[in-house]
């Protein structure tokens, strides 16, 4: 995902949103890296932090609830390392990052900032509800820096330039080069 400057950020807020953690953020097109440019980077952080807070979480059949619980033990621990490296690696969590009740295999809506290019949570796919933040500069920093990754099998741009949109959808490269597991 991409957000450009000039952005509607809650639209852009509410699409991130639902682009990651749709189906608990386990499938392979879900948009866990967002990249910001830096001019509404604040903005965007507090709003992702508050839809999160908000998500509900609990069983998927009952009326109401958005996130259902990982697919298994396996796949729940596997999120719970990357969690745990984005916090030793220095990212800031804005909010979740834990077990969601006490059974079932439930995480809360994580999301963190600050997030650099070389983290675990930027350069691997979590499958899960993790959503990583990253700041940029300008149109070709962020392609290069996009297509720099070994995954991106969708990618969304949110801005009201059509110059700007036809640059980065011509520009990122989605794709998927799974060449290493966590």
């Amino acid at each position: 995902m991409d957000v450009d400057k000039d952005a509607n950020v809650d639209e852009a807020v509410d699409l991130a949103h639902d682009a990651l953690f749709f189906n608990e953020g386990q499938c392979s097109c879900a948009g866990s890296r967002t990249f910001i440019h830096e001019r509404v980077y604040d903005e965007f952080v507090q709003k992702a932090r508050a839809r999160a807070l908000k998500r509900v979480v609990g069983d998927p059949f009952r009326k109401g609830v958005e996130q259902g619980p990982q697919v298994d033990s396996e796949q729940f621990d596997n999120i719970l390392k990357y969690i745990r490296s984005g916090v030793d690696g220095g990212a800031t969590l804005e909010t979740g990052g834990q077990r969601f009740g006490s059974n079932g295999y439930y995480i809360q809506p994580t999301v963190f900032s600050n997030v650099q290019d070389d983290m675990l949570i930027a350069t691997h796919e979590i499958f899960g509800p993790v959503q990583t933040i990253l700041k940029f500069k300008d149109i070709n920093e962020v392609i290069r820096r996009a297509n720099a990754a070994n995954f991106g099998l969708a990618a969304g741009v949110f801005t009201q330039n059509l110059d700007t949109a036809n640059t980065l959808t011509r520009g990122i490269e989605s794709r998927n080069r799974v060449d290493q597991l966590f």
